[in-house]
């Protein structure tokens, strides 16, 4: 993975997990419970990012193959509309937010580059 999808994780990763530090942080219970349960959902917000962003790259690398088999030529506007449909997806998933499913989708429009040889071929 590139550099800059290094950074978009970790972007993502620490806004996830300020806002439910900050909800646990608040809520009443010991400093020891709740550390424990800051490091579990830290671990449990970044596993469940890398998840959904690799899930929906397989989902638009499979909707690619789709298109390739019916002949049609691939570009990067075709390649966004993909990525919208597989977004469009993912925003209905109710345990994801609407800015998680933006940002994945930025990213997996930067994955054109990477895409293309293979899409193109």
């Amino acid at each position: 993975m590139s550099s800059s999808g290094d950074d978009f994780f970790k972007g993502l990763l620490f806004g996830a997990v300020i806002g439910a530090t900050a909800g646990i942080l608040f809520a009443p219970q010991s400093g020891v419970k709740t550390r424990e349960e800051i490091k579990k959902l830290a671990l449990d917000m970044g596993d469940k990012v890398q998840d959904l962003y690799l899930n929906a790259r397989k989902q638009v690398e499979m909707k690619i193959k789709e298109v390739k088999m019916t002949g049609k030529k691939i570009d990067f506007e075709a390649y966004k509309k993909l990525v919208m449909e597989v977004v469009d997806e993912i925003k209905n998933d109710s345990n994801v937010t609407t800015e998680t499913a933006k940002q994945i989708g930025l990213r997996l429009n930067q994955d054109w580059n990477d895409l293309k040889s293979s899409i193109l071929s």
